[in-house]
């Protein structure tokens, strides 16, 4: 990944951590990861959201040309990619294996 496309996806990240702290008060939504294509089509988020409610996703997703419209006026590209929001599952891949982990180490 170049150098352009990592500072644009950190440019992503901190505007839309904002953007979500002011439209989703009570809810901790982490940005785990961002992929924009080198052509900046398009940039795929990955993240969490605390309470895991299905329903914050899909409004994330309705929304995304809205957030896309937003970034465009603070962020000055010649091109705004698409946003699309995925939700990361690594986090609950990760805890399900410590809990494994833990039973296991727990066990004689």
């Amino acid at each position: 990944m170049t150098y352009r496309i990592e500072k644009i996806n950190e440019l992503i990240s901190q505007q839309l951590s904002m953007i979500f702290l002011a439209d989703f008060p009570g809810e901790i939504i982490t940005i785990n990861f961002i992929h924009t294509n080198p052509d900046l089509s398009e940039s795929k988020i990955y993240l969490s959201v605390s309470s895991n409610h299905k329903s914050i996703y899909d409004e994330l997703s309705a929304r995304a040309g809205e957030y896309r419209k937003i970034l465009a006026e603070k962020l000055y590209l010649r091109k705004m990619p698409r946003l699309q929001f995925i939700r990361d599952e690594m986090q609950e891949s990760v805890e399900k294996i410590e809990k494994i982990l833990d039973k296991n180490e727990r066990s004689p």
